[in-house]
């Protein structure tokens, strides 16, 4: 009697790296940063806006991006809003599937209701009923490289994704990046935006007009939402008193950088250290 196969040699080589829900207020901003590695970032409350080089994208609730491999990008939270959203990174061996997400869905956004985005949530959701069944070990592993297959899968089967996307001439991006990098020294103390553009030997109007442009808010909008940010970080970290925390920050008192910061959230540092205390949840890790 014949042999008849099934398959014969299946090779495997996938490879999962940090993937997190992450949990971040208005004003956050995470570096540039590049990597060898796809990154998948699927929001899930809020909206995210990212640069990747002469490209400005938005990535709202239910919607989804794969970063591919060596791509520039700087992350915003510029809603207003909390903002959510799952994150890992990830290879494959599979040359033919790689080829696919590069040309095809890579570096756009996928629509909420695109395959790539349904199959993003998908793969959260199973995630987070593996993460409450307290499944470990072996069992575990296998079970979050089924979740991670069937997502390629899905991704194996997608049309390309095709999106309208804002896109500025690289030097407007250039200028604008060199104008939102000289709005702090490196002692964080910050700079009048007329200095800045006096550095770099571009009108006041002109670089006001390009900033907004490309970043969607005005350079005035843009620092208070930096310092702000690095308040948050520095009082969640806890390892400052606030009248430390104020002096670098560049705050001429302790009270003066209380009364700024009930400002921008509603509610003393003191207080804003106290909620953060109670909800040590800013990223839980699943792989």
């Amino acid at each position: 009697m014949a042999q008849q196969y099934l398959f014969q040699t299946i090779e495997s080589n996938i490879y999962l790296y940090a993937g997190h829900f992450q949990r971040n207020f208005p004003s956050w901003h995470y570096p540039k940063e590049q990597h060898q590695l796809f990154e998948l970032i699927a929001v899930t409350q809020g909206s995210v806006t990212m640069f990747m080089g002469p490209r400005r994208q938005v990535i709202k609730a239910g919607e989804a991006i794969i970063i591919t491999p060596e791509t520039p990008h700087e992350s915003f939270n510029f809603s207003g809003d909390r903002l959510q959203f799952f994150c890992f990174h990830f290879n494959v061996g599979n040359l033919e599937l790689k080829t696919q997400i590069i040309k095809n869905l890579g570096n756009v956004v996928a629509p909420e209701q695109s395959a790539v985005s349904q199959a993003a949530h998908r793969l959260i959701q199973s995630l987070v009923v593996l993460e409450e069944s307290n499944a470990q070990g072996t069992a575990r592993k296998f079970r979050l490289e089924i979740f991670f297959l069937e997502f390629m899968i899905a991704l194996s089967k997608a049309q390309p994704v095709v999106t309208m996307t804002q896109e500025y001439p690289e030097r407007e991006v250039v200028l604008a990046q060199k104008l939102a990098s000289g709005l702090f020294r490196d002692d964080l103390a910050r700079r009048t935006f007329q200095a800045v553009c006096a550095d770099l030997n571009v009108s006041t109007t002109y670089g006001h007009r390009i900033f907004k442009r490309v970043y969607g808010i005005t350079p005035s909008e843009y620092a208070n939402e930096r310092q702000f940010s690095r308040a948050k970080v520095l009082l969640e970290i806890g390892e400052n008193s606030i009248e430390d925390i104020a002096l670098q920050m560049k705050f001429s008192s302790q009270a003066s950088f209380s009364k700024q910061f009930k400002k921008w959230a509603g509610m003393t540092p003191t207080a804003f250290r106290k909620t953060q205390q109670r909800e040590r949840h800013s990223a839980d890790y699943l792989v």
